[in-house]
């Protein structure tokens, strides 16, 4: 048998190092236990405001989506009657389906008195407050009632019903049964034994609640048999914030609330509680881990007790670093603990948190493919892996052509319904070699890989534009649309996926320029163009103070006696590296980029300026005419900006012309008509210039406020050849005489056309014949 000395070396070592054991152990189980419970604690807290957050966001949009619902519930046809016996069977047959969320539909009239889909007659709800918000426009998902027709708690989406007018008719609503609205939250909570979460409104009363009889029954704020009043109090801090935490206790256990505003409601709070032995649990079970380690043997306990806490600590960092991460913007992460403990739990609700939120971020909520997002992260990968095989890939981008037409006049219900459907039979092209994604309003996109030539790229075009055409049946419309398709191919139209996407981009707004169901391969000569515009763009913005616009003046003559009576100022651009301009080249630039306002001031301005200055210098007075684009007519101050220059150059009105295109007149004709008829009574001329080429209508003549027609050039350079031409301006000037207006035809060549107009009866002429276009100095040398 072995001896120890007491006294001896030995001894005092074994219990030097048995104190240092001792000594380390409990200074490790004690540094364990408070770094395992912080990291853990601040996790989950961190988590647990989080979810908060995320739950009640969800809890927003679901509710946003019902106020939408009832919404285009209430703008479809079939309810705008306000028939009830034409709208019953049809909100009874859509009730059906969504039962789990509503307990009836109802439709009220203006006076209150309203029927459901349970009940007809059911009474009268003026007395209600979302019916008296809804009568006044207003779209909004109710405080909780309790409803007169089921006399259950319900809160009510309500909308107003606008008949053909735009004047409100009456009230479209669903009730949504809190009791549903319960059950819909019983997942937002923790795997943990007393953890739930419930819902209460701005007052604290509870609106939602895993103990469906404490519904519209308890108060948060006030003490009863279930609200001790230490929740009592500490819920009063929840009605004050929009967000935070609080700790109360109940029956000897320690509880959390964290709790957050749900968006579109009137301040309603969504609390989740989780029992603060939720994250206890783990500590508790570590340490006795490690006491019962300890006893088996204080050097065995330190080095098993050292594994353990790093077994658990391990674990907890791992998950730390993956919600870092996902804070930092990374969805793509995912934890992966697959632990069977409380860690473990808390990564797998991470990861279907996280796959939700994917889920809403890199896909289109309407047509349920990815979206642009999700396609441009694809796009980056595929080109990486053709760049390493040395294959090639094909981005097609394409549109529905007139998208729009189809939404004005149908409803955007039926668009959504097209473009779903519509994604429904393009996803049949997604398989190893295609990628498909719905990038935009009504734009989608097919990445195709693996093919060995252009050729097989076209021929998918060719299938994507052929099922397009196929018709369409959408809430008993039936209609045909098309697309316009861009394609690029990399790697020769470009290596990155910008670049390549931008491409493709570009391509098919060439392919849409040249009219609809058209396909377009990438040509460099696309973004010359598209740069070339760009530079113009940029250039002009400096071109007015700069003083690089100019004005050409062409002299309009008298028929019988060849006087110069008016002249027609035109613009045009001297660029300093490009030279002259044409207007055609950089009007519709700056009608896009609002320049047009500016510029068509100083062409305005300028014009009369010139003219009065004419005026003033002895010549005889002549009228300048002035082209106006639709931008400038339906500027709000168009009026005023006219009678101010006429009052700053002191020209007087009759001798300015200000001329408009029909297809100007007529896109916004009530309005037009007025502003029109304001310019005469101040006595300014009004020609409409191109007659003949638009709309023609009589009626533009009987009720614009014109003095003068401007027959168009394409009838004239033949008129003595081609007798319909001939026929054509005969009647215009016939019909002229007789509505006293003045009659100018442009475009005149030859002398024969001239002899042919005068003897006509045509009054001024305006053409090469006499002058073309010219600088102010060479203008008044003709005027002279």
């Amino acid at each position: 048998m072995l001896k120890i000395n007491s006294k001896g070396i030995m001894f005092k070592v074994l219990v030097m190092i048995l104190t240092i054991c001792i000594l380390e152990y409990f200074l490790f189980t004690i540094m364990s236990e408070r770094l395992t419970g912080r990291i853990l604690e601040n996790m989950i807290i961190e988590n647990s405001s989080k979810n908060a957050e995320l739950y009640s966001e969800f809890i927003g949009n679901w509710i946003m989506e019902r106020m939408q619902e009832i919404s285009m519930y209430a703008n479809s046809p079939a309810i705008r009657t306000m028939d009830w016996d034409s709208i019953e069977p049809y909100l009874s047959q859509e009730v059906e389906g969504k039962l789990d969320i509503y307990d009836h539909f109802m439709i009220a009239e203006l006076n209150g008195n309203y029927s459901t889909t349970l009940r007809r007659n059911a009474g009268n709800i003026g007395d209600r407050e979302y019916f008296k918000h809804a009568g006044e426009g207003k779209t909004l998902m109710s405080n909780p009632v309790i409803s007169r027709s089921t006399g259950k708690p319900v809160a009510i989406v309500a909308a107003p019903i606008r008949g053909s007018s735009g004047n409100i008719e009456g009230v479209m609503a669903g009730a949504v049964n809190l009791i549903k609205l319960s059950r819909m939250i019983e997942n937002f909570k923790y795997d943990y034994p007393n953890s739930y979460s419930y819902i209460v409104d701005k007052n604290g009363q509870i609106i939602a609640h895993p103990m469906e009889e404490l519904i519209l029954q308890q108060n948060i704020t006030k003490e009863s048999d279930v609200i001790s009043k230490d929740i009592a109090r500490a819920s009063e801090e929840i009605l004050s914030n929009n967000q935070g935490s609080n700790t109360y206790e109940f029956d000897s256990v320690v509880s959390m609330n964290y709790y957050h505003v749900i968006p579109n409601t009137d301040n309603w709070k969504l609390v989740i509680k989780i029992p603060v032995n939720y994250w206890h649990t783990p500590i508790r079970y570590t340490s006795s881990r490690l006491t019962l380690i300890g006893l088996a043997g204080l050097i065995i306990a330190s080095i098993v007790g050292f594994f353990i806490a790093k077994s658990i600590s391990t674990p907890i960092i791992r998950l730390k670093e993956v919600f870092t991460r996902a804070t930092a913007g990374d969805l793509t992460v995912r934890s992966e603990i697959n632990t069977n403990d409380e860690i473990g739990d808390a990564a797998r609700s991470f990861n279907k948190m996280m796959d939700t939120i994917s889920k809403l971020t890199y896909y289109d909520a309407l047509t349920q493919l990815p979206n642009k997002l999700h396609f441009d992260a694809r796009l980056d990968i595929e080109i990486e892996k053709s760049a390493r095989e040395n294959t090639m890939l094909a981005l097609m981008i394409f549109d529905i052509d007139r998208f729009e037409s189809i939404n004005n006049s149908l409803g955007h219900s039926v668009g959504d319904k097209l473009l779903k459907s519509l994604a429904v039979k393009i996803s049949c092209f997604e398989d190893y070699n295609h990628v498909v994604a719905h990038i935009g309003e009504d734009m989608f996109a097919i990445l195709y890989k693996n093919f060995k030539e252009k050729g097989e790229v076209l021929k998918l075009s060719d299938e994507v534009r052929n099922m397009i055409r196929q018709p369409w049946v959408i809430d008993g419309h039936r209609f045909y649309i098309t697309a316009c398709v861009g394609i690029a191919i990399y790697p020769e139209d470009g290596e990155s996926g910008d670049n390549l996407f931008n491409n493709a981009f570009s391509a098919m707004q060439k392919a849409k320029s040249r009219g609809r169901d058209n396909y377009q391969f990438y040509d460099p000569s696309i973004s010359e163009r598209l740069l070339e515009l760009m530079n113009l763009d940029s250039s002009m913005h400096h071109a007015l103070d700069n003083g690089e616009f100019l004005l050409y003046y062409q002299p309009q003559i008298n028929a019988s006696t060849k006087e110069i009576v008016g002249c027609e100022a035109l613009l045009r651009w001297n660029h300093p590296e490009l030279g002259i301009i044409s207007p055609s080249e950089f009007i519709p630039i700056s009608e896009a980029n609002g320049l047009i306002t500016l510029i068509g001031r100083w062409v305005l301005y300028t014009a009369c300026m010139q003219n009065k200055l004419w005026q003033d210098s002895g010549f005889k007075p002549i009228f300048v005419s002035v082209n106006l684009s639709s931008v400038q007519l339906i500027q709000e101050n168009f009026i005023d900006m006219v009678s101010e220059i006429l009052e700053e150059t002191g020209l007087s009105p009759e001798y300015l012309e200000l001329e408009i295109t029909e297809s100007v007149a007529v896109k916004n004709y009530d309005y037009i008509t007025d502003i029109l008829d304001k310019l005469k009574k101040m006595g300014v001329r009004i020609a409409l210039d191109d007659f003949g080429t638009g709309y023609s209508s009589l009626n533009y003549l009987k009720n614009f406020a014109i003095t003068t027609l401007k027959i168009d050039r394409s009838f004239i350079h033949d008129i003595n050849e081609n007798p319909k031409n001939s026929a054509i301006v005969s009647s215009i000037l016939a019909m002229g005489r007789n509505l006293k207006l003045c009659i100018t035809a442009e475009g005149i060549e030859t002398r024969e056309q001239y002899e042919t107009l005068r003897n006509k009866g045509c009054d001024i002429i305006q053409g090469f014949y006499f002058n073309e276009p010219l600088p102010l100095n060479e203008f008044e040398k003709v005027l002279k």
